[in-house]
């Protein structure tokens, strides 16, 4: 079995057992995270952005690599740099300052 990180939350759903990272934010803070713009299966995804503390790297947390085009981390690994919880929300009033810092370092 999987190591399991301290936060993440486990629970059954559809006789399967899910990992999910539980951002402990309020609802009002939760509206202000940026929104992942990319594509999962042919539909907007829409999931929250966050960025690697660890080398910059951002986009949407996913269980599965590859499911969004605009995917950054699986699960709590960054697939840049492969840190293991390092995610910090973007907000939407940052995400272009760190979307142009990131297209510089590359």
């Amino acid at each position: 079995m999987p190591k399991v990180f301290p936060n993440n939350k486990r629970w059954e759903r559809g006789g399967r057992l899910n990992q999910k990272r539980q951002v402990e934010m309020s609802e009002d803070e939760k509206s202000l995270v940026a929104k992942c713009d990319g594509i999962k299966q042919q539909h907007p995804c829409n999931n929250p952005v966050f960025r690697c503390s660890e080398c910059g790297n951002y986009g949407c947390s996913q269980e599965v690599a590859d499911k969004c085009t605009k995917q950054g981390f699986k699960n709590d690994k960054c697939l840049h740099c492969g840190s293991v919880d390092t995610q910090i929300p973007v907000m939407k009033d940052d995400l272009e300052k760190f979307v142009a810092e990131w297209e510089n370092e590359i």
